[in-house]
């Protein structure tokens, strides 16, 4: 069961608390519901900067404290629609809610630091785009783990262009759209990870060897150190996950490449799950329009992308994955999907092999932006998730 924020429009706001993760990027996943019919609306933190908004940056912070950005995506400049109307298949527009409805929001927390609050507060507030009118509230209290370890790990420059591993207590893989209470695994082992950012790549390295590479191919690169993120997680036994974030809340980035553009702001990440015993990668995920595609690897380094328009996006999705993207056919899931304890059963086989399997040909569907990664064809399949907003 995930956890998930309430927040009801039309009555009297519930205690709404968000365990956050110090280093760490947690998913806000909000459930708004409304008894009776309200029109379209939009949601957004009450800390949106207006000198920000005025230089093209679009994000907010918590009430009280700078030590959290928050973030959302579909290149809403204003905050996300309380309840969005999928068109063009890329692209959203705000649509009313009817007595009854739900909704179902997600927000970046990104703890940047330098301190770690006891409390903070971050304000949702529901308005009307139109008019400026705030039609609800609702006060979400930002806190560290009770049991937060002295030596968490995280991830830290290491000179220009590079990081390193630090610390000794792995957080527990944290699915993004299904988010899980925080623990923390205590870890002697040595964990040999480097990333390297040269020119337009990101180069992920485990204990010498590369295990993945993520290259941009936009001119100018839209690659910027201050739009990166980056996690460490205990997945199993065998692997680690890393999570890498690129968040584009800067139209400025990579000298004005997102200008005109409405993909601002807006978030990508990939998860790679590292085998301990030998670096290789053996799954891989990234999202593609709210639904949450992993792949096993057929090759070592696994090589993704980054900088996909919001065009070719609709593009791939018509070509590639056109049918999974068909709602309510045989081809989409019944109901909420979640693919992560099947992820979770794959990584243990991958994990106790000694070799990455092979498929034979004919039997995979590659993913547009992980490109020799691959989900065997089965209809709907089992390593993509149903539309994350449905819960």
């Amino acid at each position: 069961m995930s956890e998930v924020v309430l927040f009801t429009l039309d009555g009297q706001p519930e205690p709404a608390r968000l365990t956050i993760r110090p280093w760490g990027t947690r998913t806000l996943k909000v459930r708004l519901t409304t008894n009776t019919a309200v029109p379209p609306l939009r949601i957004r933190p009450k800390g949106m900067r207006p000198e920000d908004t005025q230089k093209g940056i679009f994000r907010a912070f918590a009430d009280d404290s700078h030590a959290f950005e928050i973030s959302w995506g579909g290149g809403h400049e204003t905050g996300p629609c309380l309840r969005p109307e999928d068109f063009l298949m890329a692209f959203e527009k705000c649509a009313p809610l009817s007595a009854g409805d739900t909704s179902i929001i997600f927000f970046n927390v990104r703890h940047t630091g330098p301190d770690i609050p006891e409390t903070a507060v971050l304000t949702l507030e529901a308005f009307d785009e139109e008019s400026g009118d705030i039609f609800a509230t609702l006060p979400v209290h930002l806190n560290p783990p009770p049991d937060m370890p002295s030596n968490p790990v995280r991830i830290v420059a290491a000179g220009e262009g590079q990081w390193r591993v630090q610390g000794n207590a792995l957080p527990q893989y944290d699915p993004r759209w299904w988010p899980r209470p925080i623990a923390y695994l205590p870890t002697n082992a040595e964990l040999p990870l480097g990333i390297v950012h040269e020119t337009n790549q990101l180069r992920i390295i485990w204990n010498g060897k590369e295990t993945a590479v993520i290259t941009d191919h936009t001119t100018p690169s839209i690659l910027d150190r201050q739009a990166i993120s980056f996690e460490l997680f205990h997945f199993d036994q065998w692997h680690v996950a890393l999570r890498v974030w690129f968040f584009w809340l800067d139209k400025n980035i990579g000298d004005g490449f997102f200008i005109g553009r409405h993909e601002v702001p807006d978030a990508e990440r990939f998860d790679f799950l590292i085998r301990r015993s030998d670096g290789k990668t053996t799954l891989a995920c990234t999202d593609l329009h709210w639904r949450e595609i992993w792949g096993q690897a057929e090759a070592t380094p696994v090589q993704a992308t980054i900088g996909i328009g919001r065009e070719t996006r609709k593009k791939l999705i018509e070509e590639k994955l056109g049918k999974l993207f068909q709602k309510r056919t045989a081809h989409d899931h019944q109901g909420v999907y979640d693919p992560t304890q099947y992820i979770e059963r794959l990584a243990t086989r991958l994990g106790q092999s000694p070799d990455l399997t092979v498929r034979a040909k004919g039997t995979e569907a590659h993913l547009p932006m992980l490109h020799n990664v691959s989900q065997t064809n089965e209809t709907p399949s089992r390593m993509t998730s149903s539309d994350v907003r449905l819960g």
